[in-house]
């Protein structure tokens, strides 16, 4: 396949990321999130240097149902999912994007570790009688971390995905990409906060329980939109350390 026909594919998901993301609030919702916590990430992926991971795709499509109304979303999606597809398998055909791909999944897979470590460690505080402000604060650390952990949950599910589809098209025998990869196997996948396991699960985020009542933040769409399924912004900021940002599929540490 040309050079030149592969990166089209990735330019045309570029431009179409671009025109999903003039639809949505710049500075509200996922879209607000992602720019907040990585900037540097998201001019990467509408320069075509970059292809987003599907979980960020699916959360700008949550904010586009929450302003426009499910069936804006809806009709998105199928097209969205195959342009992401093409513009994926683009990508994963340039010379060293194995070795990429494995880089970053051994690095989301310390993310995910440590999201569930975080997680752990946040409801073991919130199980003891702590003051009213810093029950609210916790609070909020705890939904960043549950939604930490789902996304580097789905990231390493999709750069398994990939790193297989990888080895079928190129014939190798490169590892086994669901736990032979520089020490996947010793990563916390499998542990997860809700009970979501990094191995086997399908490409894009997964279908993980919403926070408890007591913990789960509002969105950050007008109240009268509707809402999407679990996946909520939480308001109040991104935590300190931003584990399992987005980015180039977590390429920094």
């Amino acid at each position: 396949m040309a050079v030149d026909r592969l990166s089209g594919r990735v330019r045309e998901f570029a431009s179409y990321l671009d025109a999903l993301l003039a639809r949505l609030d710049p500075r509200g919702g996922w879209n607000g999130v992602f720019w907040q916590r990585d900037p540097d990430g998201m001019r990467a992926c509408l320069d075509g240097r970059e292809v987003p991971p599907w979980d960020v795709v699916e959360a700008l499509l949550e904010d586009l149902g929450a302003l426009y109304g499910p069936a804006a979303a809806g009709a998105e999606r199928e097209r969205a999912r195959a342009l992401h597809a093409a513009a994926v398998t683009a990508y994963d055909a340039r010379p060293g994007a194995r070795d990429a791909l494995a880089d970053r999944l051994d690095v989301m897979l310390r993310e995910q570790r440590y999201a569930a470590e975080r997680h752990a460690g946040l409801s073991r505080r919130l199980s003891t009688p702590v003051p009213g402000d810093q029950a609210d604060a916790l609070r909020l650390d705890l939904a960043w971390a549950h939604d930490d952990h789902t996304r580097a949950t789905s990231r390493c599910a999709e750069l398994r995905a990939r790193l297989e589809a990888l080895d079928r098209r190129t014939g190798s025998g490169g590892g086994s990409a669901a736990g032979g990869l520089r020490g996947a196997g010793e990563s916390g996948a499998g542990r997860g906060v809700g009970g979501e396991s990094g191995a086997g699960l399908p490409v894009g985020r997964p279908h993980v329980a919403a926070p408890d009542a007591a913990v789960r933040p509002s969105r950050a769409v007008p109240p009268a939109a509707p809402r999407p399924r679990a996946a909520v912004a939480p308001r109040g900021g991104p935590p300190r350390r931003r584990a399992a940002r987005f980015g180039p599929l977590g390429a920094r540490s």
